[in-house]
């Protein structure tokens, strides 16, 4: 199952560790969810709404509209085949990143 956990965290600015503590979850948990790795409980799915201020639909089964991929972009990020990256400069390295 696709989630877009990764996606409402980074454009609301919150980091993992701040949404581990408003679930209850842990890092590597909530890690492995954001990334697909593990199926959720529901009672996960609906504390990570929760936190996120979002419905279970919207976080879990909705699919990626084109004003999700411009709201990426202006957090630094993209949407390469469903999945969150980091955009990179024609240099090649991650927006913002110093040498």
């Amino acid at each position: 199952m696709a989630n877009k956990i990764k996606f409402f965290r980074l454009t609301q600015g919150l980091q993992l560790k701040a949404l581990a503590v408003d679930t209850g979850l842990s890092l590597g948990h909530l890690s492995h969810l954001e990334n697909g790795g593990k199926q959720p409980s529901k009672s996960a799915m609906e504390a990570i709404a929760t936190a996120l201020k979002r419905t279970v639909q919207e976080v879990f089964y909705d699919d990626y509209t084109d004003a999700d991929a411009e709201l990426l972009e202006k957090c630094g990020y993209k949407l390469c085949d469903g999945l969150i990256v980091r955009a990179v400069e024609e240099g090649g390295l991650p927006n913002g990143a110093d040498v």
